[in-house]
């Protein structure tokens, strides 16, 4: 086994490891990986305030035919197109950065490589990771670790947080209308892992009414503008106007269209952008997803960037809802990523007394079930309890890599937000 430590403390931390595992896919079979840790930066003395920025860490293990003197230099082109500058002083803060911790258990002893990794030695977060995917370690060493993380995350299934800039949202009843109070729980659920910030200004509740593209933008502008930091922002909007305002004065990456109505220029002008679009089904037609792939691709959204959305909810008894959940995996032979949208839906009044506003036991349940099923992006109310679940939960899968729920290839082949 080939182990690759890889880290990142600067930009969107998660997105340069996403990134940086799709770009090794081609030379390196990745079989096996840790979850993510916290961790804070390793300086000397001296080192410059601004570089004490904390790091996500994580380590994996797998094959690769490449010998130790041309992974490195793999490895070495990968950081580059990462935007890490290899020039940069030592211990100044990165992008990210990738070791080889060990070859085949191979000892290499050179000027430009020397495996095992010295820092296995002294390092405690590279211990706990690397006995986190078996790494051999002595028993001395594995009972005498002690070591806490500052957080614990994984990469996938990607969460979609919901910022709902709304008065009469379904599940959350305003709570974050207030532009301080929705900045405040967009970048909560940004550090607590969300792949994508998702700020909606419509309810969309059974019974709503209808506001205006102006009340939309009005609603938005503020709010967007104070999170311009946050960079894998989205706006969920059937408004052609709204999702144009959102990518020309907000650079958003993603569009959650959910009546599936946009026409071509629109989504030619998405296209044009790079801009990933959700498409959700209406009623149970599963036909028309076939249909609205095509049209989305006559006008140019190339298949990364389409998302299906099932739809749960919509057009749907809540029986229909269930049967949708349990049958999600067979979307993926759309040749699209999928979006299940069920945290808190009505649905779940099958088997929960619960109001909306607590029922996050409820989604987590159906998370689980979502995960194990490859599914590509929840979209969720409650970010930091899905991570600490889905963290524990991937812990415990490590005792058989084969059932992973996040070393999948396809997870990283379609690209990410940037």
């Amino acid at each position: 086994m080939v182990y690759l430590s890889l880290g990142s403390n600067i930009g969107n931390r998660f997105e340069n490891i996403r990134t940086a595992i799709a770009e090794l896919l081609p030379f390196f079979d990745c079989k096996i990986m840790s979850h993510l840790i916290e961790t804070e930066a390793i300086l000397p003395d001296g080192a410059l305030p601004e570089w004490n920025k904390p790091y996500l860490n994580m380590v994996i293990g797998g094959d690769s035919s490449c010998s130790p003197f041309e992974l490195l230099s793999r490895v070495k082109k990968v950081e580059q197109k990462i935007e890490r500058d290899l020039d940069a002083p030592r211990w100044s803060p990165r992008t990210i950065d990738i070791d080889i911790l060990s070859y085949y258990s191979q000892s290499v002893n050179s000027e430009k490589i020397v495996l095992p990794h010295q820092a296995i030695g002294d390092r405690k977060f590279l211990q706990y990771l690397l006995r986190e995917v078996g790494y051999f370690f002595s028993e001395d060493v594995i009972n005498n670790l002690d070591y806490a993380p500052l957080d614990h995350f994984v990469l996938d299934p990607k969460m979609v947080g919901i910022v709902n800039v709304t008065p009469d949202s379904f599940s959350d009843g305003g709570k974050y209308f207030d532009v301080a109070k929705a900045e405040a729980h967009a970048r909560k659920i940004y550090a607590d892992g969300a792949y994508i910030v998702e700020f909606g200004s419509q309810s969309t509740r059974p019974g709503y009414e209808e506001v205006s593209p102006e009340e939309e933008i009005a609603r938005l502008s503020e709010v967007l503008e104070r999170c311009g930091d946050i960079s894998c922002k989205g706006v969920d909007t059937y408004f052609a106007d709204v999702a144009k305002y959102a990518i020309e004065k907000h650079k958003i990456k993603w569009i959650n269209d959910q009546k599936g109505t946009f026409n071509a220029a629109t989504i030619k002008f998405i296209a044009d952008n790079d801009v990933k679009l959700v498409t959700m089904l209406q009623g149970t037609d599963m036909s028309w997803i076939s249909e609205r792939i095509k049209v989305l691709r006559h006008c140019g959204m190339s298949l990364g960037n389409i998302i299906i959305d099932p739809g749960l909810g919509f057009g749907k008894t809540k029986y229909q809802n269930i049967k949708i959940i349990q049958n999600c995996k067979r979307l993926r032979d759309f040749g699209c990523e999928v979006l299940v949208g069920h945290s808190r839906k009505s649905f779940m009044e099958l088997f929960t007394n619960f109001p909306a506003s607590e029922r996050d036991v409820e989604t987590l349940a159906i998370s689980d079930f979502l995960s194990d099923s490859e599914v590509d992006y929840i979209r969720i109310h409650n970010v930091r309890d899905h991570m600490r679940f889905l963290v524990a939960k991937s812990c415990i899968y490590l005792v058989d890599p084969a059932k992973q729920i996040y070393s999948k290839k396809e997870a990283f082949s379609m690209g990410g937000c940037s």
